[in-house]
């Protein structure tokens, strides 16, 4: 028997040693290719947020810019204003259907400011005055002191009875901000009362929030004295929508939250016979939005604000908007950059004016 027979075969330390450290670089390997698989996929999905995002930021915005200044009439150029105090409200002004503001130009419809709602200081805005899409055919406007029948229905004083298509009412409330409009003048006006038995609503003066200045329609410069005008049978009555678009912030903070956020500003009837402002948080994570104006006269862009050929000095003779929006994803970690956190990307849609395209 050899004497070597009983002799006992294990590992060295040193070959432990390698086998640890070969170990350690392959779960290195392993764990660094998680890390980046996971970090490539966080970008994507972010990605492909914020572009669906600003997809249905500028679907959204599109809609109402290029109703600007529309209402369901062909002509109706003489725009009358019949609402009170004009002036005071934006929303009550038509000011031709679109109002642009730069970074630092100040607009009444949202105050600058870091506080939840307000809007980012820098960032541009707009408003936009349009007709609703749906109109109704007028039956018969009554501008005098006492009812009138019509076919077996008492039309009630200084209103407008409508048409029923398909035997539909008119959907009106009290309260309601309206365009009536034919070939020649549009009116806006406030629904006063509305009576569902006559299918009419009313123009009377003084009732509700912000209300009329008058009862009588007519062709005046902020409620002056004016001709009474009649709207015949065949006239169009819709809804008065005025909107805001801005950059604001939202209120939110972390890392699964951007801090700013698109907003629209609207106008609706509170039901009992008052106009109302609501503001709506449309698209999170939008922190900056910049505009420019295609200037009819030239065919160049031009700015807000600014001096000499570079600005807006007719805001009739805009015939497209540029918007440049950035935006950029809700959660933070999406990019290896630790100073900028959130995937951004800066993006630029152009819509041309419907009404003003020759």
């Amino acid at each position: 028997m050899s004497r070597h027979a009983n002799r006992e075969v294990g590992v060295s330390l040193v070959e432990v040693m390698i086998a640890l450290a070969l170990g350690l670089i392959l779960s290195v390997g392993a764990l660094s290719l998680m890390l980046g698989n996971r970090q490539a996929y966080s970008t994507t999905e972010s990605l492909a947020r914020v572009q669906e995002a600003t997809r249905i930021t500028f679907d959204l915005m599109s809609r109402d810019l290029r109703a600007a200044g529309i209402n369901a009439c062909s002509g109706g150029v003489r725009v009358m204003n019949l609402l009170r105090n004009p002036d005071n409200l934006w929303w009550l002004n038509w000011n031709d259907g679109l109002r642009g503001y730069d970074g630092n130009e100040a607009s009444s419809a949202v105050t600058t400011g870091l506080a939840e709602g307000q809007r980012v200081d820098g960032t541009d805005m707009i408003e936009v005055m349009h007709g609703a899409t749906t109109a109704l055919p007028v039956k018969v406007h009554n501008i005098g002191g006492a009812p009138t029948t019509l076919a077996g229905v008492n039309v009630p004083a200084r209103s407008i009875a409508l048409e029923r298509p398909n035997g539909r009412p008119h959907g009106f409330v009290a309260g309601d901000l309206l365009v009536i409009c034919d070939y020649e003048d549009t009116t806006i006006f406030q629904a006063s009362s509305v009576d569902a038995s006559a299918n009419s609503v009313a123009h009377a003066a003084e009732t509700g929030v912000p209300g009329n200045c008058s009862d009588a329609m007519g062709v005046r410069p902020s409620c002056t004295p004016a001709v009474t005008r009649i709207f015949q049978p065949g006239a169009q009555l819709m809804r008065f929508e005025p909107v805001a678009w801005y950059v604001g912030n939202n209120g939110r903070t972390g890392t699964t939250n951007s801090p700013t956020s698109l907003y629209r500003i609207s106008i609706r009837s509170d039901g009992a016979g008052n106009a109302v402002v609501q503001t709506e948080e449309v698209v999170e994570g939008v922190r900056d939005m910049q505009m420019r104006y295609m200037y009819d006269s030239d065919s160049l862009y031009r700015f807000a604000s600014g001096t000499g050929t570079e600005r807006v000095e007719d805001w009739r003779l805009v015939t497209g908007i540029e918007i440049q929006l950035t935006i950029e994803s809700p959660e933070a970690g999406t990019t290896t950059d630790a100073a900028r956190p959130r995937l951004t990307r800066t993006l630029t849609h152009v819509v041309n004016l419907r009404n003003r395209v020759p």
